[in-house]
């Protein structure tokens, strides 16, 4: 297994757009391995959605595995972009937050 250096990581850019009717959103991040010579472990996202007032109104883990990722580590230096489809039902998203971790 590769190295988990979450300290190596960064998110390098990301989106959250609504992606069609009831709730359905489109989530687009990319990390880049910010480690010059080390391939790490592909981390697991901790995708928290907030309504107008910034209040939290759900919280999911998306798993490499959930995301379609089937790497198990991102090269030295390099990048790899996630996606997801998320279903919010009645839920108001007006924003969110990410972070990387290891489980």
């Amino acid at each position: 297994e590769p190295p988990r250096r979450i300290e190596s990581l960064a998110v390098d850019s990301s989106g959250l757009v609504r992606a069609g009717p009831g709730g359905t959103y489109r989530l687009s991040v990319t990390l880049r391995n910010r480690e010059p010579s080390i391939a790490v472990l592909v981390p697991a996202l901790d995708l928290a959605l907030t309504d107008a007032q910034g209040k939290q109104v759900a919280r999911r883990v998306l798993a490499p595995d959930t995301l379609g990722v089937a790497a198990t580590s991102i090269a030295a230096g390099g990048e790899l972009a996630l996606t997801a489809t998320l279903r919010t039902g009645e839920l108001a998203v007006a924003g969110y937050t990410i972070e990387l971790f290891y489980p």
